[in-house]
């Protein structure tokens, strides 16, 4: 509850301890967006706050942004992962495990160690090859336009893809740096890290990625490997933004894996 605010300076704590002057408020506020899909304009803005990924930052890229949003926004992004929570498992596929209800991230690790260990004790003309691929950026570089085709064909109603889209679209941005706030910025694409919502629309872009491979492999295009003689396909993995992609050793594999890539990004 000691949270650090977002841009409008309230904590938690605030709400928490005040619910009794505050309370009918934000229900009212959060059941209004609800039944009209509107949001008050500034509700979604936010702070960027850079936290350094190594001892002595030196470029842009060794910092990562986390995003202080309100709590009467973030109130109404929990409520909807609440009730996204219910359908994840039915949207995402066995590949991804993390923020998944009833899946643990540590099964799809024994999965990876397993491949590795048969790979090793492989034998035979034609070898396996594992790439191991880390999304830069990835929440960073989600176009809003592709998100919204995600959501659409995931089935979700015009009122979710309204909600989902009004939370992520147009907010304006101020860097929180050296305890001053920069001039505020629009940005034009990208997820926030701070976002409770954004997790669960990432997973959801990076199934598209999974059903360009499954559409790859059966068309004969991509050929996984097999842990076992009649064991399932094993093709990739995937653990928030790392890929695991599993394939037959060779440079026509290679080309089709590439392929399936660029047609994602």
């Amino acid at each position: 509850k000691y949270k650090a605010p977002g841009i409008d300076g309230f904590q938690p704590v605030f709400y928490q301890e005040c619910w009794d002057v505050v309370g009918d408020s934000v229900k009212r506020f959060v059941l209004e967006f609800f039944e009209t899909g509107h949001l008050e304009t500034g509700m979604n803005d936010a702070l960027v706050v850079l936290i350094p990924k190594v001892e002595k930052p030196e470029r842009i890229t060794q910092f990562r942004p986390i995003s202080l949003c309100n709590v009467l926004f973030k109130t109404i992004t929990k409520a909807m992962v609440t009730r996204l929570k219910s359908v994840m498992p039915k949207l995402i596929g066995p590949a991804q495990s993390s923020f998944i209800p009833g899946r643990l991230s540590v099964d799809n690790i024994v999965v990876v160690q397993e491949a590795v260990h048969s790979m090793r004790r492989k034998k035979g003309k034609k070898g396996w090859m594992l790439l191991k691929l880390d999304l830069e950026k990835a929440y960073d570089r989600v176009r809003w336009d592709f998100l919204e085709d995600t959501l659409r064909d995931a089935q979700f109603s015009d009122e979710w893809v309204n909600w989902i889209m009004k939370c992520v679209t147009g907010p304006s941005m101020h860097v929180l740096w050296n305890g001053e706030k920069t001039e505020p910025f629009t940005p034009l694409r990208g997820l926030r890290q701070g976002d409770p919502l954004s997790p669960y629309l990432f997973v959801l872009c990076l199934e598209r990625l999974c059903h360009l491979i499954d559409a790859a492999m059966a068309k004969g295009e991509w050929r996984p490997i097999k842990l076992s003689r009649n064991g399932p396909p094993l093709s990739h993995i995937c653990f928030a933004d790392d890929l695991i992609l599993f394939a037959e050793a060779s440079v026509g594999q290679i080309r089709v894996i590439r392929r399936v890539l660029e047609q994602f990004c």
